[in-house]
């Protein structure tokens, strides 16, 4: 059953998933997990929320893991990989009936368009999903950054950033089994009690436009329930 758009409480987000819901490094793409991201977009979009999807590269590669490299162009190489990633993402959105788009910070020609502000805000608005690739076109940024400034940029309800773990916690949950979970947070808390959320960066572009940044465990969770507002994840607002 198609759910109300009047009972929806975001209907605009951006999604930022790491590359690491594609694969690993010793195994660079899943197609089990990918048809599983696939699947998650595809179910939130049916009840009437804009998406756009920015993806990360981990699976591939991480600038600041590449060995023998100069930060900036490692920083580039992990660029690219991003471009990888969306190209596969986009494909497989398409292969499934959807309308999607993959829109790159860095030109990409003849398999990527160029990011357009205006042009892209158009395709987002009109309903199709799309997926941008290129970080934020320039190194030394993170993909967090690039999630950040589309959020912005297309005046996005909520950043959504898809983890493995339930939210926000005071310390990693994964090695720490003393850590606290927290349900709710303001961005002035996340700053003084020195969480790590996302970069600074792409923090404070959040903080600046108001958006809320929801955390939540993307393995576990339904997309569609997160925009729903069911009580999943840790949000971090202005309070």
């Amino acid at each position: 059953m198609k759910q109300d758009p009047e009972q929806t409480k975001y209907r605009r987000i951006i999604l930022k998933l790491s590359g690491e819901f594609f694969g690993k490094q010793d195994s660079s793409f899943s197609t089990k997990t990918i048809e599983y991201t696939v699947k998650q977009i595809a179910a939130a979009r049916k009840i009437d929320t804009k998406i756009g999807i920015v993806v990360g590269a981990g699976n591939i590669i991480r600038g600041r893991d590449a060995q023998g490299l100069n930060k900036i162009d490692a920083d580039r190489c992990g660029m690219m990989a991003t471009v990888i990633n969306g190209l596969i993402l986009c494909s497989m959105l398409r292969k499934a009936g959807h309308e999607a788009k993959l829109s790159s910070a860095i030109a990409v020609e003849g398999i990527a368009e160029r990011f357009n502000a205006s042009q892209d805000q158009a395709f987002y608005d009109a309903g199709g999903i799309i997926v941008f690739g290129g970080g934020t076109g320039n190194p030394l940024f993170t993909t967090d950054t690039a999630a950040a400034l589309r959020a912005a940029e297309l005046n996005a309800d909520v950043l959504v950033k898809g983890t493995k773990v339930e939210g926000v916690y005071s310390s990693d949950p994964e090695c720490d089994t003393h850590a606290t979970f927290f349900k709710n947070l303001t961005y002035e808390q996340v700053i003084t009690k020195h969480l790590k959320v996302m970069d600074l960066a792409a923090f404070n572009i959040c903080r600046e436009a108001n958006i809320p940044i929801c955390v939540y465990n993307f393995t576990k969770h339904e997309l569609a329930d997160v925009i729903s507002g069911k009580d999943l994840g840790t949000i971090i607002s202005g309070g």
